[in-house]
């Protein structure tokens, strides 16, 4: 074989024992998260919305959940930051 079709031959091998090594830490990084299901449900001025949201933590979940739905059931920033700081409706959280 050729030099320059030698090294091009090393060249590719090298790059796809890296790219799989890459894929192989990345889904081993996302599959190993713990993660949280929460679904709550916020209630605002006779409105009310409910929604399922996954994360890492209870807390964020939680978070994430109250002001996705408050963004539903508010009109204006002013709503959208008094509904976020009403305690939900209901809370319930499992972990996967």
């Amino acid at each position: 074989m050729p030099e320059p079709a030698k090294r091009n031959y090393k060249a590719a091998i090298i790059t796809v024992v890296f790219g799989v090594m890459m894929l192989g830490i990345i889904a081993y990084e996302t599959m190993g998260l713990r993660q949280v299901e929460c679904e709550v449900c916020m209630e605002f001025e006779g409105r009310k919305k409910c929604l399922l949201v996954k994360a890492e933590n209870e807390e964020n979940a939680v978070q994430t959940a109250k002001d996705n739905a408050c963004s539903f059931i508010t009109n204006g920033r002013a709503e959208g930051f008094r509904c976020s700081a009403t305690p939900p409706a209901s809370v319930k959280c499992m972990t996967l």
